[in-house]
């Protein structure tokens, strides 16, 4: 078994050439490699000497350097922006024995000693003030920001940060950065965020569909993992499933928190499930600029597939209905749900998996569902909120180091964060099963970041919340009320960038 698990987990970390959302052009890109030996149960079937581990990794193309014990600073959120949100990717005082903080120690321990450098982090309630109060001050006390990747879509737009093409010895072909967001959020040749190996909060806000695996069973049903896996997992069988779940357990006649429903989720949910339908507000053309391309053919009938069962409250609890009866609904109302076996399907971000380690029944994942089996590919939306990207502004003061310190580092994550990473989920009983570990491939393997959502054309994005509210497609007079502010956005935008 644990043999079977490192081949898995060596697939999972192969990346293929990738399909660009512009013209539907194949990039090239540079294939991934494993970091070697890893497999889910923390332990190492390879040779762990010291010299054997280094001759097998995949090394930045960085030459000898030694900076005098020169400082990066790095800013950061901490724990009074968010507490499961702060940042646990950049900087560890101490080893503690939690994989990922260890991890982290382990990884600067290592550049800082090769090439005689420091790195130190500032933790902030409110980072992207921080960041954009020091550019305009031209203070140079930070190097790098790590903030949201629509706060940074926001500061390149204001002309406040460094195109990372244009860094001194950062190379974003390499497999330690994301190569989907590589190939979906550059602009005009241009791209001023990044996301990879050196953060983990990219994987935490990858949005995908937990399933119980015990309600299955209950009820007679396949495992999805067959369809997953056969690349017919789609809105019909995801519909069909939750509308066969729904129960009234108390039968009060109203279907509330006391009852089986077949979906868990968010209003957000139908906006990221239109994404991984294929559907996009925005993509880049032949020339890397960003068209609007929401108002298409297959947009309303996403939409209609979609507010089959997320519309109805009969069959789709959403946690933002219950904001004023719980101060975080997520945290005490869908989760315990979930864990209680009170819903089929929990669609959230995938660092909830890590919330639900204590959860006694099994639970499987999987990616959003398709469209229709038609549909060439999955696609699993990174929130642009939550996730962290690595931007670097352009009042710092070393910028030779900064790309130097962020190659190495991303490089050296690739072999540390990245598996501290998967040890803490699939040291998880309930997610240590091969089908998990495939569809953990299948997910992080067919990312997707949306322009339109990144830069907030038109607020396209939030008329799905509404509409999932109302249930109800007002998609063709939403449309004409927002396209004309959207192409401006997208206007600004390409000034912007080409200025």
């Amino acid at each position: 078994m644990k043999k079977f698990v490192l081949i898995l987990l060596i697939m999972l970390f192969t990346c293929t050439a990738l399909l660009s959302c512009g013209g539907g052009e194949i990039n090239p890109v540079a294939e991934r490699e494993s970091p070697g030996g890893f497999n889910a149960d923390g332990d190492n079937d390879s040779d762990d000497t010291p010299a054997a581990a280094e001759s097998t990794k995949l090394l930045p193309d960085l030459p000898e350097a030694d900076f005098d014990g020169a400082i990066i600073n790095f800013l950061v959120r901490g724990e009074d922006y968010h507490w499961y949100w702060s940042s646990r990717e950049i900087y560890a005082e101490n080893e503690t024995g939690e994989p990922v903080n260890d991890a982290v120690y382990r990884r600067n321990r290592y550049v800082e000693d090769k090439y005689n450098f420091e790195i130190k982090e500032y933790r902030s309630a409110i980072p992207f003030n921080d960041a954009s109060r020091a550019v305009r001050a031209g203070d140079d006390t930070y190097d790098v920001f790590m903030i949201g990747l629509g706060e940074g879509a926001n500061l390149a737009q204001g002309g406040h940060l460094v195109n990372l093409y244009a860094m001194p010895h950062i190379d974003l072909l390499q497999p330690w950065w994301d190569q989907r967001a590589v190939s979906d959020l550059i602009i005009g040749g241009k791209i001023y965020y990044a996301l990879g190996d050196i953060n983990i909060m990219d994987n935490d806000s990858t949005f995908v569909t937990f399933f119980n695996k015990k309600l299955i069973a209950d009820h007679g049903m396949e495992m999805p993992y067959q369809f997953a896996r056969d690349g017919e997992w789609t809105l019909d069988i995801f519909n069909q499933m939750i509308m066969e779940v729904s129960r009234d357990l108390n039968g009060d006649g109203i279907m509330g928190p006391e009852d089986l429903f077949g979906h868990l989720t968010e209003a957000s949910g139908s906006y990221n499930l239109f994404v991984g339908a294929g559907g996009r507000i925005a993509l880049n053309n032949a020339g890397n600029y960003p068209e609007l391309t929401i108002n298409n053919e297959n947009t309303s009938a996403i939409i209609d597939k979609i507010l089959i069962t997320m519309g109805n409250r009969n069959f789709t609890l959403l946690a933002d209905d219950y904001s004023g009866q719980f101060s975080n609904p997520w945290d005490e109302l869908t989760r315990p749900m979930f864990k209680n076996n009170q819903g089929l399907f929990y669609s959230i971000g995938m660092g909830t998996a890590n919330l639900m380690r204590d959860m006694e029944v099994d639970f499987g994942i999987l990616p959003l569902p398709k469209f229709d089996k038609n549909q060439s590919e999955y696609y699993n939306p990174v929130g642009p909120g939550s996730t962290t990207s690595v931007c670097v502004p352009v009042s710092g003061s070393n910028i030779n180091l900064t790309g130097f310190a962020l190659e190495a580092m991303a490089a050296e994550s690739m072999y540390t964060l990245t598996e501290a990473y998967y040890t803490i989920n699939f040291e998880n009983k309930s997610l240590r099963d091969e089908e998990s570990i495939e569809m953990m491939k299948i997910i992080l393997n067919t990312r997707a970041y949306d322009l339109g959502h990144v830069f907030g054309f038109g607020d396209f994005h939030t008329i799905f919340d509404s509409m999932t509210r109302r249930n109800t497609n007002t998609f063709a007079s939403d449309y004409e009320r927002r396209a004309e502010r959207a192409q401006r956005d997208i206007d600004r935008l390409i000034e912007s960038f080409n200025n």
